[in-house]
């Protein structure tokens, strides 16, 4: 089982500065203050994001998460129209990482498959079922949602 919550996307973003937009809207659309948004090898050449990692980076200690963009066949997608998915990865906070998930969706997104098993349990998710769980995570301050 992989450790990720995958969403299949329309079109991969145009640069890092489209994910770090699309990132601080979500955050700031749930009231927190939007993290940090950089590519993993800063002092390396610029890359394309679909051969690249992007971290994001709160203030909290468990607030990390890192994406990346790989090109997928329909098959794995469940969608005729999305041939990329998103990969969102954490050790860290999953309330923080599914904050993340949510800014995929911009991206043409309509489902997000929650393959590590972690937030609420379920295998998949739309937009307003992902925006219930945040919801519920940050009033309860569950950080880790499904632990």
């Amino acid at each position: 089982m992989s450790n990720s919550v995958f969403v299949p996307v329309h079109r991969l973003p145009a640069s890092l500065g489209e994910v770090q937009q699309a990132v601080g809207r979500a955050f700031e659309g749930f009231g927190l203050a939007p993290p940090e948004v950089q590519l993993h090898e800063p002092t390396s050449p610029p890359k394309a994001l679909a051969d690249s990692i992007v971290t994001v980076r709160g203030n909290g200690v468990h607030e990390h998460c890192w994406v990346s963009f790989g090109e997928y066949p329909t098959e794995l997608t469940g969608d005729d129209a999305a041939t990329h998915m998103g990969d969102v990865t954490t050790r860290g906070s999953w309330l923080f990482a599914a904050v993340v998930v949510m800014a995929l969706f911009e991206f043409g997104g309509s489902t997000a498959f929650n393959d590590s098993g972690e937030l609420d349990g379920r295998p998949e998710y739309d937009a307003e079922a992902l925006r219930r769980v945040i919801d519920a995570g940050l009033i309860a301050g569950n950080q880790y949602l499904a632990r």
